[in-house]
């Protein structure tokens, strides 16, 4: 009697143990703890791509919201969470994006994938039905400095050199700054009916302790001649970008002494109110 009983607990016990693991694989050994992470994304569409900072995403296994001052607000349901071979957390949604717009906001349907990992956190939101259809591969971290300053800028422009001050100020210049493929390094062009095409590769970008941008590099400019053509000459470039403003110089040695390009100068609209009063 004595065997059987001992023969019924250690078959009891045994059945606990395998109940135990079951439950555990039943849960898939998932462990995550709702986050909140600051993110920034490439954005890409059906004409170009851009990029926006300073996002948001909370995270949980049953939802995600998201934030972004150029993207609105999203909030996606979760219907797929699950733990990974390599212990990284692979999550998919679906929900809506609202946009704000001329028109005010709208409702847009979007889906939501993502890879949550020890050391790196990427998300993808897709927006079929926007710009031919609008996807945002968010990465969460800080922006990459040549990412941060990619886009165009609008501002004025006069010349100084040697032989002249506050030369043909010009407004609504525009230059444009895009980021290399790897983000380490951006390109610039600048294109002025005066002063020619200004061409710039591989310039270095860097962050200052205010949250503004500095940048340098050396290129060229095919500067129009007073013989008909272009002639090239050797271009330097010096500029700082603080949120959508970039204020910067492009200097030319070897024309007329000397010559500095000034984009939005401090003083611009004061110069410009000089010339056309003239």
């Amino acid at each position: 009697m004595k065997k059987i009983l001992f023969s019924m607990a250690a078959a009891l016990m045994l059945m606990s143990v395998f109940t135990s693991c079951s439950n555990d694989d039943k849960d898939g050994g998932i462990q995550f703890n709702e986050q909140t992470y600051n993110a920034w994304s490439k954005v890409v569409f059906g004409y170009g791509s851009m990029f926006d900072a300073g996002e948001t995403l909370k995270v949980s296994q049953s939802q995600i919201t998201f934030h972004s001052d150029q993207w609105g607000e999203g909030t996606f349901t979760v219907s797929e969470f699950k733990q990974n071979e390599d212990g990284s957390f692979a999550v998919a949604g679906t929900g809506t994006l609202t946009i704000a717009g001329h028109g005010g906001t709208k409702d847009y349907e979007a889906n939501v994938n993502g890879t949550i990992g020890k050391t790196a956190q990427t998300f993808t939101i897709t927006l079929p039905a926007v710009m031919g259809g609008t996807v945002l591969n968010v990465t969460v971290g800080e922006i990459p400095e040549a990412a941060a300053v990619d886009g165009t800028y609008t501002g004025g422009t006069y010349a100084n050199s040697n032989y002249f001050q506050h030369y043909q100020p010009t407004k609504d210049e525009k230059v444009t700054i895009k980021a290399n493929d790897d983000l380490d390094a951006v390109a610039l062009s600048y294109t002025s009916a005066t002063w020619g095409e200004f061409t710039f590769e591989n310039m270095t970008v860097s962050k200052n302790e205010d949250g503004s941008y500095t940048l340098t590099g050396e290129g060229k400019t095919l500067m129009p001649s007073m013989r008909g053509g272009t002639s090239e000459y050797a271009a330097t470039f010096e500029g700082t970008v603080t949120g959508k403003t970039l204020v910067a110089t492009f200097a030319v040695p070897g024309v007329m002494g000397g010559t500095t390009i000034y984009f939005n100068a401090a003083d611009f609209d004061e110069v410009f109110e000089e010339e056309s009063s003239k």
